[in-house]
């Protein structure tokens, strides 16, 4: 199964949730990328061949018209105050 790499973004209670239903999580803040670039990101997950997973719209949309890199997922920012919403469109 294919990991999700969360940015800075994403709240552990996500991760939690998703790595409880036996899906791999990585969170950035776990592995020493926090205060990263955008690209150092995208970067990590593509290395890792995880799906990057974002609330970062501006950064998504920057990668829209790049092929080099692995995947990128950006969730509606609405979900932020809304974790059992951002873990149902997850899982």
């Amino acid at each position: 199964m294919t990991a999700l790499y969360f940015d800075e973004h994403i709240g552990r209670i996500v991760a939690n949730a998703l790595t409880k239903n036996d899906h791999p999580a990585i969170m950035a803040v776990d592995v020493g990328m926090e205060g990263k670039s955008d690209e150092e990101h995208l970067a990590f997950a593509t290395y890792h061949q995880a799906v990057l997973v974002t609330f970062d719209r501006p950064f998504a949309g920057r990668t829209q018209t790049r092929t080099d890199f692995f995947a990128l997922f950006c969730l509606d920012e609405k979900l932020q105050t809304d974790p059992g919403r951002a873990i149902e469109v997850l899982l």
